[in-house]
């Protein structure tokens, strides 16, 4: 028998950056646009920057979050992403 998953585009929107779940605990952000990483949930929270890198395992989605967009406020992040 074969099953289908139907993912619903959850979206969650923290200051500039907008949360879409994309797959089934896989989030990514998004800043005006562009690609800002993603936290892929499925064993623990592991954060990934705009360009692939590991920024970390966390315990909970919101640290998780909380430690990405730290890293893309930092102005040297802003004016690469061109954004505030």
């Amino acid at each position: 028998m074969n099953t289908m998953t139907i993912i619903t585009n959850t979206a969650v929107t923290t200051g500039h950056v907008l949360w879409t779940e994309v797959d089934v605990d896989l989030w990514v952000a998004h800043i005006d646009g562009a690609f800002g990483g993603s936290i892929d949930s499925s064993d623990g929270h592991a954060a990934r920057d705009p360009f692939g890198r590991d920024r970390g395992t966390f315990d909970t989605f919101d640290e998780a979050r909380r430690h990405l967009e730290s890293f893309l406020a930092h102005p040297a992040m802003a004016h690469r992403l061109r954004i505030g």
